[in-house]
């Protein structure tokens, strides 16, 4: 399963979610949520803007676990 597939369902965003939030068509998001298009530039860009997301996890360059730690490491402290 790539990165995004489990981001988005760990998440609770849809396919038709995203696809409007970049802009893009459902069909689209899917093939790429599934490897079998590749994320483009303003893909990676515009999920790192909205979600943080670096484009190394979005394209599957790095384990998923990468991006669980890192947003441990940066979750707040309440006193």
């Amino acid at each position: 399963m790539s990165n995004m597939k489990r981001w988005l369902r760990e998440h609770g965003i849809s396919y038709a979610q995203l696809a409007k939030q970049l802009n893009q068509s459902q069909p689209s998001i899917s093939q790429k949520v599934n490897l079998k298009t590749c994320w483009q530039f303003d893909d990676c860009r515009r999920l790192r803007d909205v979600y943080g997301l670096s484009s190394d996890f979005v394209q599957d360059l790095v384990p998923y676990e990468a991006v669980r730690d890192h947003d441990r490491d940066h979750e707040e402290v309440s006193v």
